[in-house]
């Protein structure tokens, strides 16, 4: 049974990668996780078909999540694909950067399955393909 979703996550943390994999099987969605921030690049060019985003934490040591929004939007063949900004931080700066860079959500890391789990079905809710960027509904809220 191929995924409904297929979600590129790049975290230079082991634990976190693993965790939100786990969680997003269940939901129906196949995580590629990137431990590497430097090969997410690579990796998306070479993604196969399907519908597909990119989850990146922000707080990486070698390369930002920052950083990998700015050459995923300045890629023709990427700068569509929607990016989620996930991270523990949550201030104001953080949130703002985030949709500078091009962003289209802002979502706070979650603490337990059941917020993870929500993160996944409010994320395979939203019709991608005609999605538009608002800056009120940017910080994707969790319970």
């Amino acid at each position: 049974m191929s995924p409904d979703l297929i979600i590129f996550y790049a975290d230079d943390d082991p634990e976190d990668l693993d965790v939100f994999a786990e969680i997003a099987m269940v939901s129906g969605i196949e995580v590629i996780p990137i431990n590497d921030p430097n090969e997410l690049h690579t990796a998306l060019l070479n993604a196969p078909p399907g519908n597909k985003m990119v989850f990146l934490d922000i707080n990486m040591p070698s390369k930002s999540g920052f950083d990998l929004m700015k050459e995923i939007k300045s890629s023709d063949k990427l700068k569509r694909l929607p990016i989620v900004a996930f991270s523990t931080g949550h201030d104001a700066v953080t949130i703002k950067k985030s949709w500078d860079f091009g962003a289209d959500l802002f979502i706070r890391k979650g603490n337990s399955l059941s917020q993870y789990k929500e993160i996944f079905q409010k994320v395979k809710k939203i019709d991608w393909q005609n999605f538009q960027r608002d800056p009120k509904e940017f910080v994707l809220k969790i319970e």
